[in-house]
């Protein structure tokens, strides 16, 4: 048992993947455990710290992080204090952003990412130094409140620093992201844990765009001993780990030193005392996850130097040459306000029933051409692109023949796999049909190659996989809205028949994400917005 017994990890990816339509049919033939979690999580007994409203309607231009983007110029240097820069970091990285009333209205509570039913499982934790009338400490944002809560007070960047492997001196901040399981798996049982890494990976994205266009920049770190994480936040082992951190500083800062890390110590921070709060919890004080879910949560986790990766992951080249490449056209310089498309992002309706109509050429490169930009984490040295690959189902795009393509950011375009509407094909995978593909533009899917990931990773690939393939989906879904379309993100697929139909199979790739790019349908609700 453990992170290296790769069984555990194939055995879990086999269920959630492979044979996921068993398990969503188990879900939809069982009552949920107990009453619903709530949708925010609230500390009982901690000094509550409001954060500054009024905060900037605009944010500056949704790919002003992306290194390919010429046009990026100076980013949003309208928030100033650090209060500030917090405040809006916080609400448009994960806040409570839309009510929904009316009949349609099923998940009424929405923030600024996709999540499965509304459930919401990730929690942003924070490390910040002493400014103003905030004291140093450890906080946990209560996005319900707009504010944050002071769980250990004190200076904890020497431990961070242990803990991560990694020169924080330059950081001005550290942003935490946990996963609270049961708000997920209270319904959807062993599957749970996939949800669960792909929301935080989605949240990651999110925060790297917010965060750029604010003039920070964050280096990601997903592997650190998961127990001393545990101990510092005070989380509760068998229901919340921790599943990445930012450090953020000054984007014109020198990147941090020892982002990378292969293998790594002990990080025990044993000298910390013990912490729990409470909190506001209608299921009850305790619940026991089921077999599948604990499998993979409890042998992924990464305790000393024999648990990391034991190598760097090897650098995949396109086997195709440049003249078999569909080239992309000239990146629009137009301004698209970062706000506004994360004010407007939506999943469509519960029914996903879209408007048929032709998306321009143009709109599309703006979508996909961004999605796998590089971005600096611990997993590969340097600045690299996420271990996913996209490929791009097309059904109606402007000047753009139907057919299956993977978007190749080496050559610049997409490599043609398939010619042809594929539509219904890919409409027939989907065992229950919420979603109208033939409607659509187009379906995205992310796909990784799960055998080699695990070899270098150990069981934690499962979960960095699909962090990574998060982070890409937030990413299309921003800039999706930032075109005026929906992006429905859905698992809901027979995975054996995507891998077929999209040629997955030929190059051992999984498909983790089906993202459906469609003009959304008015539906029987109205969205009321959240504004602080």
């Amino acid at each position: 048992m453990g992170n290296w017994d790769l069984t555990i990890g194939d055995r879990y990816l086999q269920r959630t993947v492979h044979e996921a339509e068993d398990l969503f049919a188990q879900v939809r033939g069982e009552e949920p455990i107990g009453p619903d979690p709530l949708p925010f999580k609230v500390y009982r007994g901690v000094r509550r710290y409001p954060l500054p409203g009024r905060l900037s309607w605009d944010l500056g231009d949704v790919r002003s992080t992306f290194a390919d983007f010429a046009g990026a110029g100076a980013p949003n240097r309208e928030e100033t204090s650090p209060e500030r820069v917090l405040s809006t970091l916080l609400h448009y990285g994960y806040g409570f952003s839309r009510w929904d009333v009316g009949p349609g209205a099923v998940w009424p509570h929405h923030r600024m990412v996709p999540s499965a039913r509304c459930y919401f499982p990730t929690e942003l934790y924070l490390w910040l130094p002493r400014s103003g009338d905030f004291p140093a400490g450890m906080y946990h944002y209560d996005t319900l409140h707009h504010a944050v809560a002071l769980i250990r007070e004190g200076e904890f960047l020497g431990e961070l620093s242990e803990l991560l492997g990694a020169d924080l001196d330059e950081a001005g901040s550290v942003v935490l992201l946990s996963s609270l399981f049961w708000k997920n798996a209270f319904k959807y049982r062993g599957y749970s844990y996939r949800l669960c890494a792909q929301e935080a990976g989605m949240v990651v994205g999110n925060l790297l765009m917010v965060a750029g266009a604010l003039g920070l920049r964050g280096d990601v770190h997903y592997q650190f001993p998961d127990r001393p994480a545990g101990r510092l936040l005070g989380l509760e082992p068998s229901e919340e780990h921790l599943f990445a951190a930012l450090p953020l500083r000054p984007a014109g800062r020198s990147p941090l030193e020892g982002v990378t890390r292969v293998s790594g110590g002990r990080a025990g921070l044993e000298h910390l005392p013990p912490m729990r709060h409470t909190y506001v919890r209608p299921e009850g004080p305790s619940h026991a996850h089921d077999e599948l879910f604990t499998s993979i949560a409890e042998n992924c986790l990464l305790d000393d130097g024999v648990d990391f990766a034991r190598e760097l992951p090897a650098v995949s080249r396109c086997p195709h040459d440049v003249s078999s490449v569909l080239p992309a056209p000239p990146a629009r310089e137009e301004p698209l306000d970062l706000g506004a498309a994360l004010r407007a992002r939506n999943s469509g309706n519960v029914l996903f029933n879209p408007v048929a109509r032709t998306l321009p050429l143009a709109d599309f490169w703006e979508i996909v051409r961004y999605a796998t930009e590089p971005y600096t984490c611990d997993l590969r040295p340097g600045v690299a692109a996420p271990g996913v690959s996209l490929h791009v189902a097309v059904f109606d795009v402007a000047g753009l023949p139907p057919g299956i393509y993977r978007f190749c950011r080496e050559h610049g375009g997409l490599h043609v796999v398939s010619e042809g509407d594929f539509s219904r094909p890919l409409q027939g995978a989907l065992p229950v049909p919420n979603l109208n593909l033939c409607a659509s533009n187009m379906a995205l899917y992310l796909a990784a190659d799960y055998a080699e990931t695990s070899r270098v990773f150990g069981n934690r690939a499962y979960r960095l996989i699909n962090l990574e393939a998060g982070l890409v989906a937030q990413r299309l879904c921003v800039l999706s809205a930032a075109h005026g379309v929906s992006a429905r993100v859905h698992n809901g697929y027979d995975s054996a028949s995507i891998e077929a139909i999209v040629e997955l199979d030929r190059a051992k790739l999984t498909p983790f994400f089906q993202i459906a790019v469609a003009h959304n349908r008015p539906g029987v609700q109205h969205g009321l917005p959240v504004i602080f």
